[in-house]
């Protein structure tokens, strides 16, 4: 089944998947969201937040407002 018509059945909206940059933005924006679940994870691990897990999360901040502000433009 077309990627399209997957959107389509969960109401999902045609034209924005149909621009290049929401896409890239949203991959952009899920590796973010990841690296902040693996700054938590990290932290977890460490038992703190150590300068591995504030960086990670760092990135993970600004892969998500790139992700974000890609998609907005």
């Amino acid at each position: 089944m077309d990627i399209a018509l997957w959107f389509a059945a969960v109401g999902a909206p045609g034209s924005f998947w149909d621009s290049p940059s929401n896409v890239s933005g949203m991959v952009v924006l899920g590796f973010g969201v990841a690296a902040i679940a693996l700054s938590f994870g990290l932290a977890k691990v460490f038992k703190r937040f150590n300068g591995v897990a504030w960086l990670v999360l760092a990135a993970g901040l600004a892969l998500s407002g790139y992700g974000i502000w890609r998609m907005a433009g």
